[in-house]
């Protein structure tokens, strides 16, 4: 159970420690979504969400993402604190992101307006299951600053001891700075390339190749044309 007074890296432990078990009770959804994919002609990614209450009284949400050559189990832990509200961590394997009360209240009043607390929250991190985060060379209450990346805007926070990066505030997309614009086209690239293949790397860097070098025809021969006919015209 977790309470008010442990640390965010207490906490993070606390979870940690209930993962094993929440892997076990959804491993055969897993198995079934395998089986599913190899059975059917339709050899789309299969995607389905799960939720449990451990016996830790840890609330998980879980999603599993079965494709043909990769499957993927992203874990999202939340609780209610007395005196603090709803907090969550969606677990990576190397560190954590850590969302809090503040940030869930900031998602609904500049998103989807949500009156269900638990419903805002849930749709916030069943949407965004997978997470891409980014450091920046900038402070933010004077710790290094991070920038998330959500299917509808930017969520910022800072990092923390053990490689937690806490998220405390939502940006919508209509309350971007234009430099923040940029920093979210970027961050949407790069989530919806990290887990290309190399191959995939490859074959996406020669289609840029071939459309910058279309690209450079058309421009030459634009400028020939333009030069022939300004040519012909001091010829008459």
């Amino acid at each position: 159970m977790i309470v008010a007074t442990m640390n965010l890296q207490e906490k993070l432990a606390h979870v940690r420690s209930d993962v094993d078990r929440v892997l076990r009770k959804h491993r055969p959804t897993m198995d079934r979504l395998r089986h599913e994919l190899r059975a059917s002609r339709d050899k789309s990614p299969r995607l389905h969400f799960l939720d449990y209450r451990s016996p830790a009284l840890i609330n998980w949400l879980v999603t599993l993402h079965c494709a043909k050559k990769i499957e993927r189990i992203y874990l999202t832990a939340w609780w209610h604190v007395q005196g603090a509200g709803l907090e969550a961590f969606n677990l990576a394997p190397d560190g954590a992101f850590y969302f809090d009360t503040h940030f869930f209240q900031r998602y609904r009043v500049r998103e989807n307006g949500q009156e269900d607390v638990l419903g805002n929250m849930a749709q916030f991190l069943l949407v965004n299951h997978d997470i891409t985060m980014k450091r920046l060379p900038t402070e933010r209450h004077g710790l290094t600053e991070v920038v998330g990346v959500a299917r509808e805007g930017l969520f910022l926070g800072t990092e923390r001891p053990g490689n937690i990066l806490a998220c405390d505030t939502y940006l919508s997309v209509d309350m971007l700075r234009p430099e923040q614009r940029d920093l979210h086209r970027l961050l949407q690239y790069q989530a919806a390339t990290k887990h290309w293949s190399a191959v995939q790397r490859q074959q996406h860097i020669a289609a840029i190749k071939k459309e910058m070098d279309r690209a450079e025809r058309l421009i030459k021969k634009v400028e020939e044309d333009r030069a022939r006919e300004r040519a012909e015209g001091l010829g008459e």
